[in-house]
């Protein structure tokens, strides 16, 4: 009789995976490098190999995107021991460092841990940080404080290790409101809170994401009491880790799991795996509820300095290229504590906030950080572009995103665009992991190479009109030396033909992207 073949294809990551991922950090500091191994186990620690050999980042994990003022103080003393003295906020309000010695990682890691921040599930296959909304607790359109989930999301999925080995990254996102205003249509789970029958609680979609392939997340739940948040997460992270393409590290994520199973049969997985953890399932509404919440704008972040509804103001300090010296970051870590509610907070966007401002404080405040060389005007608009780090630091990116941020940040804060500052944003990134989403963006860029008759140059594909459920629309494939000439085309037609206070997704969906390649190509 011919013997049963069981075995299951496995990449040669899952490989190094089930051989342990355990690293002796003062040991690997004392040898003074990495194998290909050891750096792939090191994700699980935070830590990631920079395109500079011999170089490292490593990036702390913020759940909900809030730190305390003495955590950042610290953050801000590590920066400047062991990173070159530089700060990075990412687009999911992670903290990171560059520029890291495999000699120094171990004294990285004891050093944030005594004030209580860690790098574990900042990389590798696991639940990475928990987003939320950025005025989570005070925003006057909230259902909710979505907040509060995300910090509980981490803490029990951070703890659970039998999620510790799932097939890619799995990433979990909260919003307050139905504005979606933290990005849940692109994330593996995300949650938006729902008022229904007189009760707060989320609806839930899956299976979002950008990366090469985009998909936009899902409907799983149209209403599930909020106390289940947690476990809902939970069972979809087992659905991940037991249907999950563990060969094909390409096609691993979950927004592949639910384009290949099916939205129903991924429903009914995780209400069987709800079951068999004895979790209720009590509230639960698979179609989608009509939300008895307040009215909210379509893009409620444009005021530069938010009232809460506990009568508190929310200060924004824009960080150009999410990137500052440790010494601002101290700065302005002692400034919460003077003015706000002794926290930073970080944003989608790379920025940070200081909440809890009283309201005879906000002018003096906002002097003090513009003193520093930081804005606080100009969030979530033209002005406040965010790019990923590139050539700069990132081993997969293909093109220098920050020259890009330069020729089209000076463009665009010109007079001439003043009118319409806050009817975009940009996004700009390096590759097509997409670690700045420029699909949901108005105008959207993607690093590339463009070939010439000898050789390539840098380039980028342009995307303009795009939102979290509408990914954007192509306009073309450009090189980085016309790139500023195409967005003053773009903007300046927009500016023409500008209905009202629209958007500029708007403008494109209503006149179309072919009107605009026109423009662009010399054709109208």
């Amino acid at each position: 009789m011919p013997k049963k073949l069981t075995f299951q294809r496995r990449s040669e990551d899952e490989d190094i995976k089930a051989s342990g991922m355990y690293l002796d950090l003062d040991e690997l500091g004392k040898k003074g490098a990495m194998s290909a191994a050891d750096a792939s186990i090191a994700k699980w620690y935070g830590i990631y190999k920079s395109r500079q050999p011999g170089n490292h980042m490593a990036r702390i994990v913020i759940p909900g995107g809030v730190v305390t003022s003495e955590q950042a103080k610290n953050i801000a003393t590590v920066a400047e021991r062991y990173g070159q003295g530089i700060v990075n906020v990412t687009t999911r309000q992670a903290l990171q460092f560059h520029w890291l010695k495999v000699s120094n990682l171990s004294d990285v890691l004891r050093d944030l841990d005594e004030y209580g921040n860690s790098t574990k599930h900042g990389c590798g296959d696991v639940t990475r940080n928990v987003t939320a909304c950025p005025l989570a607790e005070t925003c006057p359109s909230r259902r909710l404080n979505a907040r509060k989930w995300a910090q509980k999301t981490s803490e029990v999925l951070g703890a659970a290790r039998d999620l510790d080995d799932l097939p890619r990254k799995f990433k979990i996102n909260y919003s307050g409101c139905s504005a979606d205003c933290a990005q849940p249509h692109i994330n593996c789970v995300g949650l938006s809170g729902v008022i229904h029958n007189g009760k707060p609680g989320f609806k839930v979609v899956i299976g979002g994401g950008m990366g090469w392939k985009a998909f936009v997340a899902q409907p799983l739940f149209g209403f599930i009491p909020e106390d289940s948040a947690v476990d809902v997460c939970r069972a979809v992270a087992i659905l991940f880790r037991e249907h999950g393409d563990r060969f094909n590290r390409a096609k691993s994520r979950l927004k592949f799991v639910v384009h290949r199973k099916g939205i129903d049969f991924c429903r009914e997985v995780v209400l069987e795996n709800l079951k068999a953890e004895g979790k209720s399932q009590d509230g639960f509404v698979v179609e989608s509820v009509l939300d008895e919440g307040a009215p909210f704008d379509e893009r409620p972040l444009l005021d530069d300095t938010p009232l809460g509804t506990d009568g508190l103001h929310t200060v924004r300090i824009i960080v150009p290229k999410g990137e500052l010296p440790f010494g601002r970051f101290y700065e302005l870590a002692k400034l919460a504590e003077q003015y706000g509610d002794q926290r930073l907070y970080t944003t989608n966007r790379q920025n940070l906030e200081i909440h809890g401002v009283a309201p005879h404080d906000v002018a003096e405040l906002s002097a003090a950080i513009n003193k520093a060389g930081y804005l606080t005007s100009g969030s979530f608009t033209l002005r406040d572009i965010v790019t990923c780090v590139g050539t700069t630091y990132c081993p997969k990116a293909v093109t220098e995103t920050r020259v890009l941020f330069d020729k089209i940040h000076r463009l665009v804060s010109s007079d001439r665009y003043a009118g319409i500052l806050s009817s975009g944003i940009i996004n700009i990134t390096g590759c097509p992991n997409s670690c700045s989403p420029y699909r949901i963006a108005d105008i959207g860029f993607r690093g590339m190479r463009i070939r010439e008759e000898e050789g390539s140059v840098e380039g980028y594909e342009v995307l303009l009109g795009g939102s979290q459920t509408s990914f954007g629309q192509k306009l073309g494939d450009f090189k980085l030396i016309d790139c500023e000439a195409v967005v003053s085309l773009v903007l300046d037609e927009f500016l023409r033909v500008r209905k009202d206070d629209e958007f500029l997704t708007q403008c494109v969906r209503r006149v179309g992207i072919e009107h605009f390649k026109g423009v662009v190509y010399g054709e109208v």
